[in-house]
C-alpha cells in the first residue's frame, strides 16, 4: 500500500480528539438514511453530549442539484456547522458521464484553442484528481469560509497611522472598500466601516493554530466529497456549465446587491462551497494544498466563463500554484485564500 493510501486510511478511520462516539456507524450514509426523521434528530443531538463546544440549533433539509440531505446544525463560538453523513464514494475525473452541450463545448474549445489546446477531454482530465474510492469520516462541518491573516482594529488605532494619508484620499463615501498594498483594507458591512490588518502566516503554522484549537481543515479527499456528494458529473449540477446562474463575477447592473449568487447558495449539506473562481480554501494532508479556485487565474486572463469558472468544478485542480508552491505555503493568506474548520466523528 502506498503512503499516500495509508495516510489516507488513518485519516478516515481516527476518532477526532480522542473522542468515542458509541453510535458511530448510525453516522454513515447508508445506515443514516434507513433512520426515521425523528431517530436522525435524536442521533445528531446526541452530538453535543459527546463535543460540548457545539450547540443544536435546528434539524434542516438542504436540497441542491437533485441531492438532499437532512441534517443538523450547529453553532460553535459563533459560527455555524453542519453535520455530514460519512459514506464510500467516487473521486476525480476521467471522462463525461453525459456529455456537454453546445454552448459550453464552444465556449471551452475558442478559449482553448488560443493556447493551442485541441484535446478538450485530455484538458480537462490533466485538471482534475484521478479516479478513486474512497471511504469519508462523518464530520460537523463549519458552513461558512474564512478569511486567513486580516485582524480587524479600530479605526482610531495607532497602528492605522502609516495608512491615514491613503485612507482619506481613496476611501470616499461611494466606495464600498479599498485596500492598501495587501496590507491593509477598509470596508463597509451593512454600514459599519471596518479596518483590518494584514500578518503574514505560513501553511505550517496556520495548521498548526487550527490544530491546537481542536479542529483540522479537510483534506482533498474530503473537500470534494464535501462539495460534489460524490457527483460524478464535471461539475456538480451538470457535464455542462449553466449560463442562466446568476454569478459573482457576472452580475447584471440592476440586480439587487444583498440578494445570494447561485452558486452561494447552501449545497447538498448547508455548505456555501466552490462558488467564486477568486477564492481557494486551505486543504491538508494532501497533495494539493488549494481547492475550488485559481485565485482567476483562468478568468482573469480572458479564458471566457466555462473555462473561468472550471476552478469550481469538485474535482478541479490548480496547476498554476505548482511553480510557486513554496512561496504560497511561506504566506498562506492575503484576499484569495479562506478555509472552513470540519470536525471528524
Amino acid at each position: 500500500m502506498k503512503n499516500e493510501e495509508k495516510e489516507r486510511l488513518r485519516m478516515n478511520t481516527e476518532m477526532t480528539n480522542g473522542k468515542i462516539y458509541p453510535n458511530r456507524e448510525k453516522l454513515y450514509r447508508k445506515v443514516y438514511d434507513a433512520l426515521s426523521l425523528a431517530d436522525r434528530e435524536t442521533l445528531l443531538r446526541s452530538l453535543t453530549k459527546i463535543d460540548t463546544r457545539f450547540g443544536f440549533l435546528r434539524f434542516e433539509k438542504f436540497l441542491r442539484f437533485g441531492m438532499q440531505t437532512d441534517t443538523a446544525v450547529y453553532l460553535c463560538n459563533g459560527r455555524e456547522f453542519v453535520f455530514v453523513p460519512g459514506d464510500t464514494v467516487t473521486l476525480g475525473w476521467e471522462n463525461f458521464t453525459v456529455g456537454m452541450d453546445d454552448d459550453t463545448r464552444l465556449d471551452m474549445q475558442e478559449a482553448l484553442e488560443e493556447y493551442g489546446v485541441t484535446d478538450l477531454v485530455m484538458f480537462l482530465r490533466e485538471n482534475m484528481s484521478p479516479l478513486r474510492t474512497i471511504t469519508v469520516s462523518p464530520m460537523l462541518v463549519e458552513r461558512e469560509l474564512n478569511d486567513i491573516g486580516w485582524r480587524r482594529v479600530d479605526l482610531d488605532s495607532k497602528e492605522l497611522k502609516p495608512f491615514r494619508e491613503d485612507i482619506k484620499k481613496h476611501f470616499r463615501p461611494e466606495t464600498n472598500s479599498f485596500t492598501i498594498n495587501g496590507k491593509m483594507r477598509i470596508y463597509r458591512n451593512n454600514g459599519e466601516i471596518i479596518a483590518e490588518l494584514y500578518e503574514p502566516v505560513s501553511y505550517s503554522d496556520f495548521l498548526a493554530r487550527i490544530h491546537e484549537n481542536g479542529f483540522s481543515l479537510p483534506t482533498e479527499d474530503e473537500w470534494e466529497y464535501l462539495c460534489g456528494g460524490g457527483s460524478r458529473t464535471l461539475f456538480r449540477w451538470g457535464d455542462s456549465f449553466d449560463y442562466a446562474m446568476k454569478l459573482y463575477r457576472f452580475k447584471a447592473e440592476n440586480e439587487d446587491s444583498n440578494a445570494p449568487y447561485t452558486l452561494e447558495l447552501p449545497n447538498q449539506f448547508g455548505l456555501s462551497i466552490a462558488y467564486d473562481p477568486y477564492k481557494q480554501e486551505v486543504v491538508e494532508k494532501s497533495e494539493y494544498f488549494l481547492k475550488g479556485g485559481d485565485g482567476g487565474y483562468n478568468i482573469c486572463g480572458g479564458a471566457g466563463i466555462a473555462i473561468g469558472y472550471l476552478p469550481t468544478a469538485t474535482y478541479f485542480r490548480s496547476e498554476c500554484l505548482s511553480k510557486d508552491e513554496l512561496n504560497y505555503k511561506r504566506d498562506i493568506g492575503g484576499d484569495y485564500t479562506f478555509y472552513r474548520k470540519v470536525v471528524r466523528i
